[in-house]
């Protein structure tokens, strides 16, 4: 089965819709502590700039590795990858700006926040917006 037909099988299985930030997820456990979702991105998305108020942590599950950037502030900003290297998870602090890109065909990762996650604790960076001295295309 081709990366596409995958990524096809995985949104329709699933019943993943675009998400505000971009690619495509699917919330599949609430309660009042947590939630847990899965999350898709192909290699032509990535995920917007974003924080939100509580700590949310990544678990890569399948497709090629995923690259998490991160920013404290906006000033200085790191690389981190999951999904190589015996490395499946990334745990990203509240407050924490943070986008995502897949480093191939498609990424599919869970993402877990505690307390449970309300739309109303995301915050979108403006559009063009990104660290200082942030060079990486997304």
């Amino acid at each position: 089965m081709s990366d596409k037909n995958i990524v096809k099988a995985l949104i329709e299985e699933h019943k993943m819709t675009p998400h505000p930030e971009g690619g495509h997820y699917v919330e599949i456990f609430r309660n009042d502590d947590v939630t847990h979702i899965y999350f898709l991105l192909e290699e032509h998305e990535n995920s917007h700039w974003h924080r939100i108020t509580k700590t949310e942590t990544l678990h890569f599950y399948s497709g090629s590795p995923l690259n998490v950037y991160t920013s404290k502030e906006g000033v200085e900003f790191q690389i981190d990858e999951i999904g190589s290297n015996n490395n499946f998870m990334y745990t990203v602090e509240k407050g924490t700006w943070f986008a995502l890109k897949s480093t191939g065909a498609y990424s599919l990762i869970g993402c877990t926040v505690a307390p449970a996650f309300e739309f109303e604790d995301l915050e979108l960076a403006p559009k063009d917006w990104k660290p200082f001295k942030f060079n990486h295309k997304l």
